[in-house]
């Protein structure tokens, strides 16, 4: 367990965070080795799905990509690219460019188990479940990390927008390393906690015959912090399993999650059309308020996810 506290640098307070720590325009440079990509791309269309950035001359993009990786890895944890020109081209094309951007992060792989490597994040319109995906409904989502109860988590989690909503839809972010530092300074007894397993719910999106539930900890470390989070699947895992959470876990997985939504603690911010957000998995918890779309579907809210994960196969490790 880490028994000191993380600096400033990571362990932020979204009221307080200066936009330039995290909001990076893209460089003129930049842009144009991307529409050479483009151009390219128009004479020889490859899928998507092939694609790899080394096979473009993208010297300069690949130089900025590693500041954006620094600022995942050692700054705020989070980016805003501003943003790609996609007035000047076509949906598909505009995912393309998207793909190589971020497979300079790292490799993008399944996020369900029938394999889904680019996941459109939009409602259709059609009436939903308790079994829908809460990302393709306009509800809110609650803090959390992506596939925090999986074997192999994203490293990264990036969204593209495509499209915004008539109204409503920020997105939220927060910093687990500053709760860390909360937990460490004001209830130590319950950080302890937070090191140790808890049961969590396995989702309906994974293998037929996956169990209902694991058991992780919400916060682990290596020498960096590790972070897995979703307060509403860590209830449904001891629902499922007909077990009893101990008071110190329920009381720090509600600790946990206030302090993180609170908004002295977390950053709303508006993702406008061709904008791209980066988040650091391991460190970052995200969410979003809820939104109203146009009646239109060709103006509904369409947001493209990616999860990125290297030293691994590319399969779905839910």
């Amino acid at each position: 367990m880490l028994t000191r506290p993380l600096p400033e640098s990571a362990a932020w307070h979204g009221p307080t965070l200066p936009a330039d720590r995290y909001l990076l325009s893209m460089p003129a440079e930049v842009l144009a080795e991307l529409d050479a990509a483009l151009r390219e791309l128009r004479r020889a269309p490859v899928p998507t799905l092939l694609l790899m950035p080394e096979h473009f001359p993208l010297a300069a993009t690949v130089t900025w990509m590693a500041e954006v990786r620094r600022r995942l890895d050692a700054g705020p944890g989070f980016v805003m690219l501003n943003r790609l020109p996609v007035d000047a081209m076509t949906r598909d094309e505009a995912v393309a460019l998207y793909w190589i951007l971020m497979s300079l992060l790292e490799p993008p792989v399944a996020q369900e188990w029938k394999g889904t490597v680019i996941y459109d994040v939009r409602h259709d319109g059609a009436a939903y479940t308790a079994e829908t995906r809460g990302a393709l409904t306009p509800e809110g989502l609650e803090v959390h990390t992506d596939s925090s109860m999986g074997a192999a988590p994203p490293s990264y989690v990036t969204l593209f927008c495509l499209q915004p909503a008539r109204a409503g839809g920020m997105s939220i972010v927060s910093s687990a390393s500053a709760a860390h530092n909360y937990f460490l300074s004001e209830h130590p007894t319950l950080l302890r906690r937070l090191y140790k397993v808890f049961y969590r719910d396995h989702q309906e999106y994974q293998a037929a015959d996956a169990a209902p539930t694991n058991f992780r900890p919400v916060f682990a470390w290596d020498g960096a912090l590790r972070t897995r989070f979703n307060a509403r699947h860590i209830v449904r895992g001891y629902e499922k399993t007909g077990r009893t959470l101990d008071a110190d876990g329920a009381e720090a997985v509600r600790r946990m999650d206030a302090f993180l939504s609170d908004p002295a603690h977390r950053l709303d911010l508006w993702l406008e059309r061709g904008q791209i957000q980066v988040l650091n998995n391991r460190v970052i918890v995200h969410g979003r308020t809820p939104y109203q779309d146009h009646h239109a579907p060709e103006r509904r809210r369409h947001l493209v996810r990616l999860w990125l994960r290297a030293g691994d196969r590319r399969q779905f490790r839910g």
